[in-house]
């Protein structure tokens, strides 16, 4: 099967999946007085191997250094990052999350898994066997790891 061909089907499963699978974290989410970017803040510290700072969250981003500022600066303000001085340059700032912002994953990630229950409880047990055993095998690709991928771009 070529990638045209297979294209149009992950279309079709991305968007029914997305609609069933992800509607409870949208819902959460909007009801947070958080923009996408902060969001975003949010997932980048959670999957981050180290403290980034002000201006690598902008250049991942793609935000300026003043607009991640302003994002972060607000999410500091309402408890859910910290900001410090790097222990080698006190001009750098690291980022990191606090309990209040992990503890918001944490219900974003549950809110997630429920969506991704529901998906999965509609689906017959064949069904679901087989997309196992189909995702299996690729999701064990190093090459498709999240950081691995991250550090190819």
């Amino acid at each position: 099967m070529s990638v045209d061909q297979l294209t149009p089907v992950l279309v079709e499963f991305c968007t029914r999946f997305t609609k069933i699978a992800e509607a409870r974290r949208i819902v959460l989410a909007s009801g947070l007085d958080l923009s996408f970017s902060q969001l975003c803040i949010l997932f980048i510290l959670d999957t981050s191997d180290h403290e980034p700072s002000l201006h690598e969250l902008a250049e991942q981003l793609g935000l300026s250094v003043a607009a991640a500022g302003r994002a972060v600066d607000a999410m500091v303000r309402e408890g859910l990052l910290a900001r410090r001085e790097d222990e080698h340059d006190r001009r750098v700032k690291r980022i990191s999350l606090v309990e209040p912002g992990v503890e918001l994953l944490q219900r974003l990630t549950e809110a997630h898994t429920e969506g991704l229950r529901a998906f999965a409880q509609l689906l017959t047990e064949r069904e679901r066997r087989d997309l196992h055993d189909a995702l299996a095998p690729i999701l064990a690709r190093p090459e498709l790891n999240t950081n691995t991928a991250k550090e190819s771009r």
